[in-house]
């Protein structure tokens, strides 16, 4: 078997793909979006501007940032499909590494990961994902890096794992983490510095592809066809009106665009809010990692009022998991 000779830490999420490495000493982290449509493109008239044109089998794929025909990847099905592997890839060349055998170790939502009714490993979709990500696959006129090695860990909960180190918690502080990203909503008690995980929750019909499919519909409307990443963009950028302004044809329905989406936002907050109170009705603290907690922060803290500054929006939410997965990693490696 070929050797790996780097290790990835990747959150292959639907909506972006996260991923960590140590370089000399240094972690390095990256977000790389997903937009692939099928097909070729042809070759860029510039020449610093790379095309990425993949085959999977006797299926060709593109990425494309802005293509309306850009695939959709929320769904939970992603974890498992064509994309997954495509996403995976793309980020792996957007480190900038020369190509070479690796290890990777990537995640799968908690609604994945285990099984609803006992709370074990789901070793049937884990053992699925792994084989997903060995599948061959070629990029036209460049090399690929070959996965040698598949790890897959459940998502959320290793995002806080420095941050309820440095926090001076007790062996009795009950901490919520609430991870809301593309597709899925994942919820986890941790118990003091991760003494113990007492109970886990997921739910794949909550995600911020609420509101981007939300802000993509409003664009359609405003003679905006777009693809799912310049909706994200638009989502993330609402509050720049020169971005809006590049991005939405109909001036006259600008306003109209933003509201409806501030309006799904408002939604979203209120589902997280409502699901994450009958999951853990009174912890002692409440963590926010994934690319869609800023969006739902003021709700959660509302609904945690009496906690106050103990509702925390983790720091580089979006990246948190793939880099306390990577020093996790690291460390055992380390000891060993």
């Amino acid at each position: 078997m070929t050797a790996a000779k780097l290790k990835f830490a990747i959150d292959d999420g639907s909506t972006n793909v996260k991923i960590s490495w140590i370089d000399n000493g240094e972690l390095k982290s990256l977000i790389s979006a997903n937009s692939f449509r099928k097909d070729w493109k042809s070759a860029a008239l510039l020449s610093d501007k790379r095309v990425f044109n993949y085959a999977i089998g006797a299926t060709k794929y593109t990425y494309d940032a802005t293509s309306d025909k850009a695939l959709s990847t929320t769904h939970v099905e992603y974890q498992y499909d064509d994309l997954n592997l495509l996403a995976v890839h793309h980020a792996l060349l957007k480190t900038g590494i020369e190509p070479c055998p690796v290890s990777i170790v990537v995640t799968l939502p908690i609604t994945e990961y285990y099984n609803a009714d006992d709370c074990q490993r789901n070793e049937a979709n884990i053992a699925r994902k792994k084989a997903n990500l060995m599948r061959d696959i070629s990029l036209n006129r460049g090399q690929l890096f070959q996965i040698v090695d598949v790890e897959v860990m459940p998502e959320s909960l290793p995002a806080v794992l420095t941050t309820l180190v440095d926090s001076g918690v007790s062996e009795f502080t009950k901490s919520l983490v609430i991870d809301l990203g593309g597709t899925t909503l994942d919820m986890g008690v941790v118990v003091g510095e991760f003494d113990e995980v007492s109970a886990v929750y997921g739910n794949a019909d909550i995600g911020v592809c609420m509101v981007t499919d939300a802000a993509r519909k409003a664009m359609a409307a405003a003679d905006s066809d777009a693809s799912y990443l310049v909706a994200s963009e638009l989502v993330k950028r609402r509050q720049d009106r020169d971005f809006v302004s590049e991005v939405v044809n109909d001036e006259s329905k600008i306003d109209w665009v933003l509201q409806k989406i501030e309006e799904k936002i408002q939604e979203l907050g209120a589902a997280v809010a409502y699901e994450a109170k009958i999951f853990a009705r009174n912890p002692n603290r409440v963590y926010l990692v994934g690319g869609g907690a800023p969006l739902i922060a003021d709700a959660v803290r509302e609904a945690y009022a009496t906690l106050g500054d103990k509702v925390m929006l983790v720091s580089q939410a979006q990246s948190a998991l793939a880099r306390e997965i990577c020093c996790y990693h690291a460390e055992d490696a380390d000891a060993a």
